[in-house]
């Protein structure tokens, strides 16, 4: 059984899914890492962006310089499909390594993907289990984490997929807008009920 968690900016996806892999025992995976993994110095994903970046995304060592990167791409749309369609397919290899090697094993997978829907992996899984919370509780998260203003924490929230659209293409939805401890329990409401398996979609009530 392998399990994708998704979700927006501030819905606590993070800790939903470390919790999540607590009670089912299951191997935790999360993207980000290994995005960062592919761009260290001589691997795979530092290689392939060398013929795309330019020279200002690298340190004078060689390595990659992440800041330089992060605002290549979000000033340049096509920058960012291009390093979109070099990485991507990179971390969508290891991912399915995972599901693989767990598989042979018998052992639940976890893997944490912000993008799962945008990308159109939500196939490579099981299961798939959205993370939601108020627009104005991932708001104050945001703001927290990220040291910003309320209305960049909003811009930021505003530009991704709309949370409606993900609920659409999810199989189980999970509130994380109150206290942590409801969030638990309603996963081991879905652990106990073998939810995982049968994908049976949750009510949700109004982000």
């Amino acid at each position: 059984m392998n399990i994708a968690v998704t979700g927006g900016m501030g819905s606590g996806k993070s800790k939903v899914s470390k919790e999540l892999s607590r009670i089912l025992d299951a191997k935790l995976v999360n993207v980000d890492h290994i995005c960062r993994d592919l761009l260290q110095p001589s691997c795979e994903g530092l290689e392939a962006l060398r013929h795309i970046a330019p020279a200002f995304c690298f340190l004078s060592n060689g390595s990659l310089n992440r800041p330089a990167l992060r605002e290549a791409i979000f000033a340049d749309e096509l920058f960012r499909k291009q390093v979109d369609s070099v990485i991507h397919p990179l971390v969508r290899k290891e991912i399915l390594r995972f599901c693989k090697e767990t598989g042979n094993h018998t052992i639940p997978l976890v893997v944490e993907i912000p993008l799962l829907f945008e990308t159109g992996w939500q196939g490579d899984f099981d299961c798939t289990l959205l993370v939601y919370a108020s627009e104005n509780v991932c708001v104050k998260r945001v703001m927290q984490r990220d040291m910003v203003t309320e209305e960049a924490a909003r811009l930021s929230i505003a530009a991704q997929m709309p949370i409606q659209a993900k609920v659409e293409l999810a199989d189980l939805l999970v509130d994380n807008s109150a206290s942590f401890a409801e969030t638990v329990d309603q996963l081991q409401y879905l652990a106990e009920n073998k939810s995982f398996v049968r994908k049976t979609k949750m009510a949700m009530n109004n982000p």
